[in-house]
């Protein structure tokens, strides 16, 4: 039953992976806008702090957008993708050797948590810099977002069968 878990938990975890650790488009090329004004991000994320941040002040704003920069590894991101792509080999195996599989996927996770750790550290440096009113703009901020994404959520849940 633990192993039926265990191999269902990974192939939910394969499935997420490559939408999880789709390497982001290249930075934009300087605008000379500041943070909160138009062009401060390109690609197809174009003012993701900006939607983000929305309620923050534009001092917040970069302070938050620099934090966010600064935790960034591509490193670590391609690691992840190597480690997962590990396990997913480990699962099309013939036979299923599950040592091997617990050990790739326990590699996995150790490297899931290290850039976690490192975005934390990051962010707590960060919220020390925001004043109080930026502090709760960004909580009020982040809620919303996350109420946002649970209504998204559910609305996939809810569709028709095939759709």
């Amino acid at each position: 039953m633990r192993t039926n878990k265990l191999i269902a938990a990974t192939l939910a975890t394969l499935l997420a992976a490559p939408v999880l650790a789709q390497t982001p488009p290249p930075p934009p090329a300087a605008t000379g806008a500041g943070p909160g004004e138009p062009g401060m991000h390109g690609g197809r994320h174009g003012g993701r702090h900006e939607r983000m941040f929305k309620s923050l002040s534009p001092e917040g704003r970069k302070i938050m957008a620099d934090a966010m920069r600064a935790a960034r590894n591509d490193d670590d991101r391609a690691d992840i993708r190597a480690a997962r792509d590990r396990v997913g080999a480990l699962l099309s195996a013939d036979k299923l050797d599950v040592n091997a599989l617990r050990s790739a996927m326990d590699a996995e996770r150790r490297l899931v948590d290290a850039r976690h750790k490192d975005r934390q550290d990051a962010m707590l440096g960060a919220f020390q810099k925001l004043s109080v009113a930026d502090r709760k703009a960004f909580v009020a901020d982040a809620k919303a977002g996350a109420d946002r994404m649970k209504a998204r959520m559910g609305k996939w849940r809810d569709r028709p069968a095939g759709v």
